[in-house]
């Protein structure tokens, strides 16, 4: 059997990664309402919102998001992780159970880890970016954020970008067709944590005070100025839990 040139493997590669990547929407107007809304107010009338009834009465809704995520409950940095993200987590989950989105909450703790040194993480967490300044021009400029990996296709759609694509077919075997994955993700973390070609996601907003970082919230990946305002917004109220 003859080998296949370079050429072909790589149109190879991009034909299947471009039909095996499933396309996700997450941003259903239920689940951006939900972003916006402040712990202890009235939501919307309507069966949508009634799962998540619990959040109109803000003590109660607290105790409620802690206990939730109870994994982190006894971490050194647990107090430095907002109700307002802690929150955020519970919602999206239900809405997660409810068929709203389809959002793994599970990988903010394993971001949130990994940024701490802690070791017990998802191995694929090293693929994101993280610890990404915002423009210093912008409204945000006081925060930095990382990419949180909730969505299901954000693995491939790592694979899918072009310059993993270069790499998938640099380590793919010509006889075999046996690609070596591990070596492609070894190149992509040995890149710089905010450099271009790493998983995206979520943003996770945090600030960092005296040597101390605090985990503010997070957010669908900003559509550009309209969204930042909202963000912004979200994550003063979020430091008024915090006290930053």
């Amino acid at each position: 059997m003859s080998k296949l040139s370079k050429q072909d493997i790589a149109q190879s590669v991009e034909s299947t990664l471009d039909r095996i990547v499933p396309k996700v929407n997450d941003r259903t107007w239920v689940v951006e309402y939900l972003y916006r809304h402040k712990i202890g107010n009235k939501l919307p009338r309507g069966k949508k919102f009634n799962i998540y009834r619990g959040i109109e009465s803000k003590g109660k809704w607290i105790n409620e998001a802690k206990k939730f995520n109870c994994q982190i409950s006894n971490s050194n940095y647990t107090n430095r992780i907002s109700p307002f993200l802690l929150s955020q987590l519970t919602f999206l989950s239900y809405a997660t159970m409810k068929r709203e989105c389809q959002l793994n909450t599970g990988v903010v703790f394993d971001v949130i880890k990994m940024l701490e040194g802690d070791k017990n993480f998802a191995p694929s967490t090293e693929l994101s970016k993280h610890r990404i300044a915002f423009n210093n021009n912008g409204i945000l400029k006081n925060y930095e954020h990382s990419h949180v990996p909730m969505l299901p296709n954000a693995y491939l759609e790592m694979m899918a970008k072009l310059q993993t694509q270069k790499r998938i077919v640099y380590h793919i075997d010509d006889t075999s067709l046996a690609v070596n994955i591990k070596k492609v993700e070894n190149e992509v973390k040995s890149k710089g944590a905010s450099k271009p070609g790493r998983m995206t996601g979520h943003w996770m907003v945090t600030r960092t005070t005296n040597g101390k970082t605090y985990y503010l919230g997070v957010f669908p990946h900003s559509r550009g100025a309209l969204d930042d305002h909202w963000i912004y917004e979200q994550v003063i109220e979020s430091e008024r839990y915090l006290n930053v």
